[in-house]
């Protein structure tokens, strides 16, 4: 793996820091420790994270090196006979390959309301997004639906051939790959559009795939791109190699050093969003597998910070959702929820380079797998990250992306032979849907407390409240880029947080797997593995619900960066000083003043009602609606058919009836 190599001595010139500096400045007049600042501490971490790296591929250099040496037989060779350079060795000692889910293709994901022309208005491209593609050779960025073609002379996205020692390794497979993303769609018939799914991104990075944790850090730290947040990986260590042989068992499922380092990578540099497709491998077995069908991803894949990408399966009309058999399904080891989500990634063009026709720029093929599916949620992430930018001047943290895609994400739930509701361990939280996210980001706008970044101290819990005004779902979400584990390790949650939320003597935990069994169906309890949480509730709804974000145990740093989503038909109350002071008389009518409809819903648990009725200011009853008995449920009032002025609104509760005024215009 030449690129480690490279890393190796390009960086070799650490600067050293001054021990007694350190020393002094750590130290008062006093004599009494001081603690270091968050820029401080920043800075060690950005220091020491660099070193690991550095250190970890110098041991992979010499391992790679000593193989070679030995000429060991399990080293691939060229057509030429020339020992071709392994991209890992496992601790065993087994040289591993990367390999390109060479059995994928995309469709289009649901973008045409949120994009150029699209009926939400919002005309959402990639602009000001820098996006890095690693993988097989680099793109061919002559091909047509990259330059649009002889005849085109409007936008070109700069396609920077990043690792210019070998610029002219083009390959099919990453050249399929950058069309998800930014093609034009200069081929569009009745079979395929292949327009990208940001088609105008600032600049896209090309990279092979043998320099990848380096070069991403490189990126991140040396070139200090505020603009480079998010990657896609489109391969992978397959659970089988090209004669048969099973990867070493301590390769499935297991937190790999890869995983542990990205890990780091994303702790340190928050921002960033790493996408892995989830593999191919769905239809594979081997000899240690425990169910067959569930536990095949390997590499990155198991990464906590990372997003995890598997592939679905639509008709022709992009419905009817099923998991894709190929795909690759999880769990890892420790039982967290891998892939998060799902892309389509079956049966699609994607723009080609063709080895045997290598100056043609308009070939293109038709294939199947996650490696498009990778490409089409970064595609989705690059107009998230590019709409919050444009209403907030800022992009979203790596972590909050992940919740606010498994927040809107549909759930799948037509399987072959059985329905399985919520998150499963084969296609995540569903299918992505970036029109739903993006709506989310747009009420940010309006309505603050839906999407929520926040810092979590030692022992400090944050509890915000929503009262619902009318039927539908309450749900939460909750992500937080966790710091690394040493790789290897059993359970890789450092920082446990815990997302709860309770009503009256009712508590409702988020999804998580069964750690007694490999299963593929999530259930609900207190999940101690995944750094990713979700809480929904369809129940009946009425009252006051009160979510909190807590931890068990201590903190790594002593505090902890998180992002909450929260939806549900109601009002968010941010703290417990506002909630007292609109929770009086027990129930919230809003809005105020009411035009074609206002709602009513419980504040005060204790309290259960079953109608209203408004009276004008003669006393006479104009209107009324009732439920079937005494519940919390919320009520909904239409009064688009009464003339303006004001009403009395009569509660009827179970032991008395509240009486409000009320203003209709």
């Amino acid at each position: 793996m030449r690129g480690f190599l490279y890393l190796v001595t390009m960086k070799k010139k650490i600067v050293l820091v001054c021990c007694c500096w350190l020393v002094l400045s750590c130290v008062s007049s006093s004599g009494v420790s001081k603690a270091p600042t968050p820029q401080e501490r920043q800075a060690q971490q950005k220091q020491a994270l660099k070193e690991r790296v550095t250190t970890a591929m110098a041991e992979q250099n010499r391992l790679i090196d000593s193989l070679i040496v030995a000429e060991d037989p399990r080293l691939k060779k060229d057509k030429n006979g020339k020992i071709v350079r392994p991209n890992w060795v496992s601790s065993s000692g087994t040289p591993l390959y990367y390999s390109t889910n060479q059995r994928s293709a995309r469709k289009a994901i649901k973008v045409s309301t949120v994009g150029i022309g699209g009926s939400l208005g919002l005309n959402l491209n990639g602009e000001g997004i820098h996006i890095g593609i690693w993988d097989a050779g680099h793109i061919f960025a002559a091909h047509d639906e990259f330059t649009g073609g002889a005849d085109f002379f409007g936008y070109q996205i700069p396609i920077e051939i990043a690792d210019s020692t070998t610029a002219n390794v083009w390959d099919g497979h990453p050249t399929a790959v950058a069309s998800i993303v930014i093609a034009k769609g200069v081929l569009e018939n009745e079979n395929y559009d292949i327009t990208g799914i940001a088609p105008q991104v600032d600049r896209v990075y090309s990279y092979d795939w043998n320099y990848d944790i380096p070069e991403i850090l490189e990126q991140l730290q040396t070139n200090n791109n505020p603009d480079f947040i998010l990657s896609n990986h489109s391969y992978g260590f397959p659970l089988k190699d090209e004669n048969g042989n099973p990867i070493p068992d301590i390769y499935i499922g297991d937190y790999s050093q890869w995983s542990s380092l990205l890990d780091n990578i994303t702790y340190v540099y928050p921002y960033y969003l790493h996408i892995a497709a989830g593999g191919n491998d769905g239809n594979v077995s081997y000899p240690s597998q425990q169910v067959t069908g569930l536990d095949q991803l390997t590499g990155s894949t198991t990464a906590k910070n990372v997003l995890t990408v598997g592939s679905f399966s639509m008709d022709n009309n992009s419905e009817n959702f099923t998991p894709t058999g190929f795909s690759s399904a999880g769990p890892t080891n420790d039982f967290r929820i891998k892939p998060e989500i799902s892309a389509p990634g079956q049966q699609l063009g994607a723009a080609y380079w063709d080895e045997t026709n290598p100056e043609s720029t308009n070939s293109y093929i038709v294939a199947s797998g996650t490696s498009f599916a990778a490409p089409a949620a970064a595609g989705g992430v690059a107009l998230l990250q590019q709409l919050h930018k444009r209403i907030h001047n800022s992009y979203m943290y790596g972590a909050t992306v992940k919740a606010l895609l498994c927040h809107t994400a549909d759930d799948i739930t037509q399987w072959s032979d059985k329905d399985i509701n919520g998150p499963d361990a084969k296609t995540g939280y569903g299918a992505i849907n970036i029109e739903a996210a993006a709506m989310l980001i747009e009420k940010e706008e309006t309505k603050p407390g839906t999407i929520l970044e926040f810092e979590l101290d030692e022992g400090e819990t944050k509890t915000l409240y929503m009262t619902l005004l009318e039927e539908g779902e309450l749900k939460a979400t909750l992500s937080w880029f966790d710091p690394h584990a040493e790789s290897g390790a059993v359970n890789t949650l450092v920082n446990d947080l815990d997302l709860r939320i309770i009503q009256e003597n009712t508590t409702y935990y988020p999804w998580k797997l069964p750690t007694d069994t490999q299963q593929v169906a999530a259930v609900k309890g207190d999940n101690t593995a995944d750094n990713l949480e979700q809480i929904s509730i369809s129940d009946e709804l009425g009252g006051i619900y009160e979510i909190t974000i807590s931890h068990k145990g201590s903190l790594r740093e002593g505090s902890q960066s998180a992002s909450l989503v929260l939806t549900g038909p109601g009002i968010i109350i941010p703290s417990k000083n506002i909630l007292e002071k609109v929770s009086t008389d027990g129930f919230l009518v809003t809005p105020t003043p009411a035009s074609e409809s206002f709602s009513v819903a419980v504040l005060d648990n204790a309290l259960k009602f079953r109608s209203l009725r408004l009276i004008n200011m003669s006393g006479r009853e104009v209107a009324s609606t009732s439920k079937t008995s005494f519940s919390r449920a919320s009520m909904r009032f239409d009064v688009d058919f009464l003339p303006s002025g004001i009403y009395i609104l009569a509660i009827e509760a179970e032991k008395k009836t509240y009486f409000k005024q009320l203003l209709i215009r």
